[in-house]
């Protein structure tokens, strides 16, 4: 009998060989330093002060040695908490944040053997790849969120791993999983959305653990009225290709600007301006026309943001803060940054049009964005780019992501007065370089 989509996702999940690549190894050590980073940041913020006092006890403790109910508290805590900024890297070959939800469902207090955490985080990429591809792209487009959707999938099959699951009970995992994925975009802009990920990291936990004990799930989550039928739009692989089941942790983009992915096209286009006229690109009477592939940017809702959350799902904001101050900082995205005067007569002075030419069916890499600046006495300046910064066809240099993670670990130091906790755990993932100092 051919094997099905889920006999073949297993089967990749549990493959022992699944991180023998030294380059792999490294560039998924290189995301536990960035989700660690980020979530050092994320400590301080309201929604992560939020979860934790709804979680609180005398258990596991969380990343920022704050003691939770239970684990699964513990993970949701530190999920919420790497996904609070928005800063977090994106696998675009799964629709998600996986780093954010992988490390916290694997990375928890008593788990320390570098070498299993870092195989089951590779099997939870597989795994989200893979489901990606089964379910299609419209699974997002449709509304759903696949941070929490799909991320649920990933971070079962990451715990799965860990905890020495044979194939017929990651099987069931991963069913489990297919009945608690949720999440939806329509909470973009709300402390929810960070939520998202560390429910769908405890959601894999818990999926496994469930699994482990002897719990039963169908085997046809994938097959006629599961998964795909009911959560996609029919535009997923039935049979996927092999190369679905490959690990390929170069696909993740790491975020170089703490706001929503969609807008870093955007970013990085006025930053290649800005480096080309200088300051003066911001002077009084200057006017842009930003164009975009119709449809690449439908998360970005809006043009006046009032608060911080808002900022980060705004297709003007983090524009105006590149052209009037250069690279957009977390500083910049503080609520009492968000209604500074500068930026808002920026904001008037910019134009986003969207592209008909361009169907992008909202795909946020799809074809390119040009940027006309009109400056006073001069002809219109012209700029066209088509990779997002900080992807595989724009990857980042280690400068500026040291830079990054210095900055988040500085945030938490100023908030606690101390350093963050977890870090007395990693040096073995292979962060030193990256975290160092």
């Amino acid at each position: 009998m051919q094997p099905t989509f889920l006999d073949r996702l297993c089967a990749a999940i549990l493959n022992p060989d699944i991180l023998n690549d030294a380059s792999k190894r490294e560039l998924i050590s290189r995301a536990v330093a960035d989700t660690l980073a980020v979530a050092a940041a994320g400590f301080p913020e309201p929604v992560t002060r939020n979860v934790l006092a709804a979680y609180r006890g005398n258990g596991p403790r969380a990343w920022s040695g704050e003691a939770c109910e239970s684990e699964e508290a513990a993970i949701l805590v530190n999920g919420a908490a790497a996904h609070a900024l928005d800063f977090d890297d994106v696998y675009l070959e799964s629709m998600a944040h996986i780093s954010t939800v992988l490390l916290p469902a694997v990375f928890r207090q008593g788990e320390d053997d570098p070498d299993e955490v870092l195989c089951a985080f590779a099997a939870g990429l597989v795994a989200a790849k893979a489901v990606a591809r089964r379910v299609g792209p419209g699974h997002y487009h449709k509304g759903f969120h696949g941070t929490a959707t799909i991320g649920t999938f990933a971070a079962a099959a990451a715990c799965g791993r860990l905890a020495g699951l044979n194939a017929e009970q990651m099987g069931n995992a991963l069913a489990l999983a297919a009945s608690m994925s949720a999440g939806l975009q329509v909470n973009f802009s709300t402390q929810t959305k960070p939520v998202h990920a560390g429910l769908a990291a405890s959601a894999g936990y818990r999926a496994a653990r469930l699994a482990q004990a002897g719990v039963t799930g169908s085997r046809n989550i994938f097959g006629q009225s599961g998964f795909a039928d009911l959560y996609g739009v029919g535009d997923g692989e039935e049979e996927p290709g092999e190369d679905a089941f490959e690990l390929r942790p170069d696909m993740i983009s790491v975020k170089l600007y703490p706001c929503c992915y969609a807008s870093h096209r955007l970013v990085g286009i006025t930053l290649d301006a800005r480096e080309v006229l200088g300051p003066r690109i911001a002077d009084e009477g200057a006017r842009y026309a930003l164009k975009v592939p119709a449809g690449s940017i439908s998360l970005l809702k809006h043009r006046r943001p009032q608060d911080s959350m808002q900022a980060k799902f705004s297709p003007t904001y983090p524009v105006a803060v590149a052209l009037l101050r250069g690279t957009p900082t977390l500083a910049d995205f503080a609520d009492a940054a968000v209604t500074d005067a500068d930026i808002s007569a920026i904001i008037d002075q910019l134009d986003i049009i969207e592209d008909e030419t361009q169907q992008s069916g909202g795909d946020i890499e799809f074809g390119a964005v040009t940027l006309t600046v009109t400056l006073p006495g001069e002809a219109p300046h012209e700029f066209t780019r088509s990779a997002l910064p900080g992807s595989p066809l724009d990857p980042p240099t280690a400068a500026p992501l040291r830079d990054k993670f210095a900055g988040c670990l500085r945030i938490y130091s100023h908030a606690t007065g101390s350093a963050f906790p977890i870090l007395e755990r990693v040096r073995d993932l292979g962060v030193d370089e990256w975290l160092a100092g």
